[in-house]
């Protein structure tokens, strides 16, 4: 996982816990505000449904499964009663989603079709509905479920599904396609949450969709004449990336001017842009989720 600040950590910030940590860096230590579980391109959906679908996962990547067993763990080592860790997990704020993005995408870069995926979608939501409800069971109070961002205008997919055809772009250069396919997904999402609610009145289960604000920040960058497609750390290709000399490879070049990007590497967005749309999506849930901004 990377050291660099996600939007997690950008969130944590605004929630006024600012020292949001790794789980997997903690070696044992317990001064931390917060603990992030997910790890650099996982998926919602486990190992084994991709493999009957002949999509690859990367070796490092933990599924939404493996993240919730991490948290059972660390959660184990910080309370001792049932009731101690009902307490724990009811005085925190638990946020979850927006990796299924990954779920599609490596899909998506892996040769499935949009109709193919679409059939994934059923599943995604699912997962993330077990994961929040066995959380709310554990004690959970508080339960955020992000959508995703607009896939379909990120260096690489952007570079696997290029296509001579004019209309299968709108017009911030995004395909349309995968767009329209995010776009169903975190409506069924939302629906998804929507019935969670209904179903633990008592507890504040909350929807937060990002891909508005993230389209707004893409669509202004475009505008002022930034490099909106194309990755700061990356090299070849109209979108700056190549799947074979990823960030970080010999030769592969660093822009001098990040905060002018929207994507850092081609799969992930730059610091500037996570701390952009955590400070338009956070500040209204503030008051809902009972936190003071720093």
């Amino acid at each position: 996982m990377t050291e660099s600040y996600t939007c997690v950590r950008f969130a944590g910030s605004d929630l006024g816990l600012p020292n949001i940590v790794p789980y997997l860096s903690m070696r044992g230590s317990t001064s931390n505000d917060g603990v992030i579980f997910s790890a650099a391109r996982s998926t919602t959906l486990d190992r084994l449904f991709f493999k009957l679908r002949g999509v690859a996962i990367p070796p490092y990547a933990i599924p939404l499964s493996g993240q919730l067993r991490w948290f059972k763990a660390y959660l184990s080592s910080i309370c001792s009663t049932p009731q101690d860790c009902a307490n724990i997990v009811g005085d925190s704020v638990i946020i979850l989603g927006d990796i299924e993005a990954n779920d599609i995408g490596y899909s998506l870069e892996q040769g499935k079709s949009i109709q193919q995926v679409e059939t994934y979608v059923p599943f995604i939501i699912r997962a993330l509905i077990e994961a929040a409800t066995e959380l709310i069971r554990m004690g959970a109070t508080r339960v955020v479920l992000t959508g995703s961002v607009p896939v379909g205008c990120y260096p690489y997919i952007l570079t696997a599904l290029q296509t001579n055809n004019a209309t299968a772009y709108d017009d911030l250069g995004c395909l349309k396609s995968v767009n329209d396919l995010i776009l169903s997904k975190n409506q069924l999402l939302q629906e998804a949450v929507t019935n969670l609610a209904a179903q633990f009145p008592n507890v504040g289960v909350y929807y937060a969709g990002i891909y508005d604000s993230v389209q707004s920040i893409i669509r202004q960058s475009s505008i002022s004449g930034n490099m909106t497609l194309k990755a700061c750390c990356g090299i070849g290709g109209q979108y700056n990336y190549n799947s074979r000399r990823f960030c970080g490879s010999r030769g592969v070049p660093v822009c001098t001017n990040p905060n002018e990007y929207i994507y850092w590497d081609g799969l992930h967005f730059t610091q500037d842009l996570y701390a952009q749309y955590t400070n338009i999506v956070v500040p209204p849930f503030l008051p809902v989720l009972g936190c003071t901004s720093n």
